[in-house]
C-alpha cells in the first residue's frame, strides 16, 4: 500500500505533466489548501454559533413560572439592600401568588445580609411585580409595583 504524497505548491510547479497526472487529485496542493480552509471556516462558524446562542434560552413568548419570577424578584430586592454583596437568599424557600391573567406576581421570602454595623440580619420581604413581556430573565421586562422589606 502506497503512502499518500503531500506536495507543496512550489514543488507541484516543478513537476512535469506526466508526474502531475500520476499523483492522486486529493494530494494536489490546491485541494489540500481548500480542505484546510473549509475545515477552519466550519470550525469558526461553529464557535460563532455557540457564542450567539450561548446564553439564549427559551424565555420569550411564554409567561414566567414561580421560580423564574423569584429569580427576578431577588434582583429587585438586592437593589434595595444596604450591602447587596453580602445578601444570601434561600434557594427555593418562597411563596408566590401569581395572576397570569393580569401578569401580576406577588412573591414573599427572606434574605440575610449585613447591616451598617456589619452584623448579619435576616429580613423578610414581599414584592409585587408586573410582567411586561419579553425575556423573563431581563429585569427591564418587569415593573416593580411594591416592595416591603421588614426585620
Amino acid at each position: 500500500m502506497l503512502k499518500p504524497i503531500f506536495i507543496k505548491y512550489s514543488d507541484w510547479n516543478k513537476l512535469n505533466k506526466e508526474e502531475k497526472e500520476g499523483i492522486h487529485w486529493r494530494h494536489h496542493p490546491h485541494i489540500r489548501t481548500a480542505k484546510i480552509f473549509t475545515l477552519l471556516a466550519a470550525f469558526l462558524f461553529g464557535i460563532f454559533m455557540l457564542t450567539v446562542f450561548r446564553n439564549r434560552r427559551v424565555h420569550v413568548n411564554r409567561k414566567p413560572n414561580q421560580l423564574e419570577a423569584f429569580t427576578v424578584a431577588k434582583i429587585f430586592v438586592n437593589d434595595h439592600l444596604k450591602q447587596p454583596a453580602t445578601s444570601v437568599f434561600p434557594k427555593n424557600s418562597f411563596t408566590a401568588n401569581i395572576d397570569t391573567a393580569r401578569d401580576s406576581y406577588r412573591i414573599s421570602s427572606t434574605v440575610s445580609s449585613q447591616d451598617s454595623s456589619g452584623k448579619m440580619q435576616q429580613n423578610s420581604w414581599t414584592i409585587h411585580l408586573a410582567y411586561k413581556g419579553g425575556d423573563w430573565a431581563n429585569p427591564k421586562s418587569w415593573q416593580m409595583l411594591e416592595l416591603n422589606i421588614s426585620k
